[in-house]
């Protein structure tokens, strides 16, 4: 184990612009520190502007980023001072390294580390396999569900995991972006003035989150649904930490409430009691009588101006258009605010022409995609103010 103030060795030379920064992330995060991959791309920021070659500005800007406590705030400098400038947690300098040691250690390599990068103007370019990593992931998060190659199923899973984990921790914060108020956020207010050079011309606050709504989903699981419905049913179980209440429905030619399956701890244990339970999977369309059902039975005790209703289905729907009007309209007029995915939003050229979406529109707060990854996360913003 290493002890600490020491440093990690996560870059090959002083002049490893991208490694040096990261180090400096993973070093902090080592000693306690809160640190995301939003805080590390944004020290990249600030480590490629003019703040670099001013030590003592680009200390500044990198505590008020990366500290979120009082605590993380008096030990920064120790810790910035061990890293970049080679110091020993005492405060004094490394002794002199030997003529004849080959290898010096990783203190003495950090000593020139500061001036190095003050050097150079823009970091040297990744390595192929950290570019061609990076590219892949940037494609998987466009790709469409139902275009998604066989041989990159399990990497687009993998990558799905990882986002949806990040999405929960951003929406359980429990402090949220705010015009004004008492509290500065210091992390927004240095990321909002980065290209001013730092100079805090603009300011960033935060409030606590109110109270947090309730949520009822329900997913399409029809035929027309099958290409989609795993990655959202993924998408679904993600959220159950952020609501103060989840109630999740399956539906197609009949209504299942699959409310307990969902809350177990991992998904993978969610879908194998899914795998065991009768649900009408792949099966016709029948939307309007599905959430007439959900009225009729469910409506009275989940619904509420605090409740969330998200819908995910692509509106293909093969009942009567005025059912379905008729139960988003009493849905409605109980909740707080109805959400509609449709997968088919992201194909070119895509209008809601079907007749089961021309009756639903005029019911729907947000109609949004939901094809590819990208699309999912960017619902972020209609989950965090309701």
């Amino acid at each position: 184990m290493r002890a600490p103030g020491t440093i990690p060795s996560t870059f090959s030379a002083p002049t490893d612009f991208t490694g040096a920064v990261r180090g400096f992330c993973t070093f902090l995060k080592g000693h306690g520190f809160t640190i995301g991959i939003a805080e590390t791309l944004d020290a990249l920021h600030i480590a490629r502007s003019e703040l670099l070659h001013t030590p003592d500005r680009f200390r500044t800007a990198l505590r008020a980023l990366l500290c979120i406590s009082p605590d993380e705030c008096r030990r920064f400098d120790v810790l910035f001072d061990t890293y970049w400038l080679g110091r020993s947690p005492d405060g004094d300098a490394p002794p002199a390294p030997r003529r004849r040691r080959q290898r010096p250690p990783a203190t003495e390599r950090a000593v020139p580390l500061l001036m190095a990068l003050q050097q150079t103007a823009a970091p040297p370019e990744e390595d192929g396999k950290t570019t061609s990593g990076a590219s892949t992931a940037h494609r998987l998060r466009q790709v469409d569900f139902a275009r998604v190659p066989a041989p990159e199923q399990e990497q687009l899973e993998a990558l799905a995991e990882q986002l949806f984990r990040r999405l929960h921790v951003r929406l359980s914060r429990r402090e949220k972006a705010a015009r004004r108020g008492r509290r500065i956020d210091l992390r927004r207010t240095i990321r909002r003035n980065l290209d001013r050079g730092g100079e805090l011309v603009t300011l960033r606050y935060r409030r606590r989150q109110p109270d947090r709504p309730r949520l009822v989903a329900l997913l399409d699981v029809s035929g027309s649904m099958d290409r989609y419905s795993y990655f959202l049913l993924r998408f679904l179980h993600a959220l159950q930490q952020h609501f103060r209440r989840v109630d999740s429905f399956v539906f197609s030619t009949e209504l299942t409430c699959i409310t307990e399956l969902l809350r177990q701890p991992t998904l993978p244990e969610s879908l194998r009691q899914l795998a065991e339970t009768p649900t009408p999977w792949s099966s016709g369309t029948r939307i309007g009588a599905c959430l007439d059902a959900f009225v009729a039975h469910y409506g009275r005790r989940l619904l509420s101006r605090r409740t969330l209703v998200l819908i995910l289905s692509d509106g293909l729907d093969t009942g009567d258009p005025a059912l379905l009007a008729h139960a988003l309209q009493a849905i409605r007029a109980r909740c707080r605010r109805i959400i509609w995915l449709n997968p088919l939003m992201g194909m070119d050229g895509y209008a809601p022409l079907a007749r089961g979406m021309q009756a639903a529109l005029p019911y729907l707060d947000v109609f949004h995609p939901a094809h590819n990854l990208d699309s999912l996360l960017r619902l972020e913003q209609h989950l965090r103010h309701v």
